[in-house]
């Protein structure tokens, strides 16, 4: 249901932020809360995404969903940019992001582990795998397993000074 359920969403909402001018990021939903669902809409853009322009695509969506009833029960509606740290929903998105340092919440153990955190090494062209470097050890892992993958971001050190150009 929830896929379904997400396909509409999806349907929905990618039109009302391309006409702002965004690309839809991704969509996390939470229904299963006894009190208070919640909808998240990630959106991005080259240029990045203001509160603005989060507040204005909350002010197209929640009128859009009402009208839909797409969700029943009550739920909390949030829009924001992918962050720093971003989720990952596509392997085409993870592919942007090779060689940094990525983070997985598996469904199922992989040896023992439900949690990886390391280089992301390869996203496979040809089927749903990717491979993440964990210190001295690669795990490979079909996509289809990873609850969340997420981009660990990196900060400067403190301290550290900017190289001087050379002149």
């Amino acid at each position: 249901m929830h896929q379904t359920l997400l396909e509409q969403i999806t349907k929905l909402v990618e039109p009302l932020v391309s006409s702002m001018g965004l690309q839809l990021w991704g969509i996390r939903l939470n229904l299963s809360s006894r009190e208070h669902g919640l909808v998240q809409i990630f959106v991005d853009s080259d240029e990045g995404v203001s509160a603005d322009q989060c507040g204005e695509l909350i002010d197209m969506i929640s009128p859009a969903l009402d009208v839909e009833d797409l969700i029943s029960g009550a739920y909390n509606l949030e829009v924001s940019s992918p962050g720093m740290d971003r989720l990952l929903f596509t392997l085409e998105q993870a592919r942007q992001y090779v060689g940094q340092e990525v983070r997985a919440q598996l469904q199922l153990p992989v040896e023992s582990r439900k949690r990886i955190t390391g280089l992301l090494e390869q996203v496979s062209d040809t089927d749903d795998m990717l491979t993440i470097r964990e210190e001295e050890r690669s795990y490979t892992l079909s996509f289809a397993n990873i609850q969340s993958l997420r981009v660990v971001p990196t900060f400067p050190q403190k301290g550290a000074k900017s190289p001087k150009s050379a002149s």
